[in-house]
């Protein structure tokens, strides 16, 4: 699959070559429906349903600050060098996904 541009399974047309608004309901923010602007790993029809994220599209203001349905646990190691970055939720050991590291108990 190419990144700029590819069609959703709900037929919304996404990828970094294509310009959208922020899907937060009263933001009309000019943003591209690639990666940088998604929340989650992966868009929706390509992403596992345990994998934290909603699927939709945010600009910068609502990346963090949007009513989120699968949000990532978040939790930091006791040195805060690891974030947890499995869903809310999740069965122990935390995993930080980029150093591919579990912590916290039953690590």
């Amino acid at each position: 699959m190419g990144y700029a541009y590819y069609t959703l399974p709900d037929g919304r047309d996404a990828g970094y070559g294509v310009e959208a608004e922020c899907d937060h309901p009263d933001c009309h923010e000019r943003i591209n429906r690639g990666l940088g602007y998604l929340c989650g790993e992966d868009p929706d029809g390509h992403r596992d349903p345990e994998e934290p994220g909603c699927g939709k599209y945010y600009c910068e203001q609502h990346s963090t600050a949007h009513e989120c349905t699968n949000p990532a646990c978040g939790v930091y190691s006791d040195d805060e060098e690891l974030i947890c970055g499995l869903a809310k939720g999740h069965e122990l050991p935390h995993r930080d996904p980029i150093e591919e590291q579990d912590f916290g108990p039953d690590a």
